[in-house]
């Protein structure tokens, strides 16, 4: 049973990572990048969301930085 709630839970995260990423993405990128994702983005974003997050910190930490 503990190794279905750790599923559960990195599922949850994972989820709650890709439906913030896709409204911070078509609300603040420019064309064509504001476009809304296909399923296989979603899901990509769902079960990487530990390597999807960490590339998203880094960069905005860069460009934040940067100037």
């Amino acid at each position: 049973m503990q190794y279905l709630e750790i599923m559960l839970i990195y599922f949850f995260i994972g989820c709650l990572w890709a439906i913030w990423l896709e409204g911070f993405t078509t609300r603040n990128l420019e064309d064509p990048y504001n476009r809304p994702w296909v399923n296989g983005e979603r899901v990509i974003h769902i079960f990487f969301w530990p390597a999807t997050l960490a590339v998203f910190l880094y960069s905005f930490f860069r460009d934040l930085f940067e100037k």
